[in-house]
């Protein structure tokens, strides 16, 4: 998948214009490789193409609109791929629920002295690190890990006009009209405008109850600093 440049090659027909074109098109033909796109993805070019070795390999292929400020369209498909599912139950400690007394009398139990006589640092500390594991697998409880939500900055507001938004362009899609196309960009423009303001309005929010929600504040810091890293990356 990706934006290949060849705009004048009719991928229904197979036929092409250009030099350049028409090899592309060849290799393609000459390596046995099927190309799902058929619909516009610039303008009235087909420019982002999908390709497999087999057509049943991708289905549903439905072009959308575009993502944030770039001229070309969105493609979402399935890639039929059969795989085994990952159903490991993943668990977190509650550590806010430990036994910690329990604890403090298991370890005040252990003859320290005699454990750690004749080690060098090293074998203290591992000493010391088993018995720390041990106790917190003891008397610390365990809690199934679910999913987090990835939508908490979205208000429902928001929700709404990027639904409307979407609706909007599927219409511009099906008509072709510069109406509607005007009426698209008004929806995607209040759809951004709308994004933004609910994620301000819940970094303040997050911000003012920091003295009694401290764990939400940290977890939003860690996911935004990740997100630049990757973006530096």
């Amino acid at each position: 998948m990706g934006d290949f440049n060849h705009g004048h090659i009719q991928w229904t027909s197979l036929q092409s214009t250009g030099r350049e074109d028409q090899e592309f098109l060849n290799l393609v033909q000459d390596s046995f490789l099927s190309q799902h796109v058929l619909e516009a993805t610039r303008g009235e070019n087909v420019l982002d193409i999908v390709l497999s070795s087999q057509k049943e390999f991708v289905d549903n292929v439905k072009i959308c609109e575009p993502l944030g400020c770039s001229d070309h369209n969105q493609i979402h498909f399935i890639i039929n791929v059969k795989g085994e599912r990952n159903r490991k139950i993943r668990y977190r400690k509650k550590f806010h629920k430990g036994r910690y007394k329990d604890m403090r009398e298991y370890l005040a139990k252990i003859d320290w002295n005699n454990t750690l006589k004749n080690k060098t640092a090293t074998e203290c500390w591992n000493i010391l690190k088993s018995e720390i594991d041990c106790v917190v697998d003891k008397f610390v409880p365990l809690k199934k890990q679910g999913k987090r939500s990835k939508k908490k900055h979205l208000s429902k507001e928001a929700i709404r006009k990027i639904k409307y938004k979407q609706m909007m362009w599927k219409t511009y899609r099906h008509t072709g009209s510069e109406e509607d196309y005007s009426i698209y960009k008004e929806a995607l423009n209040q759809a951004t405008a709308e994004i933004r303001n609910s994620k301000r309005s819940y970094e303040q929010k997050i911000a003012f109850n920091i003295k009694h929600d401290s764990k939400s504040f940290m977890r939003m810091f860690e996911v935004n600093r990740k997100f630049r890293i990757r973006s530096v990356l």
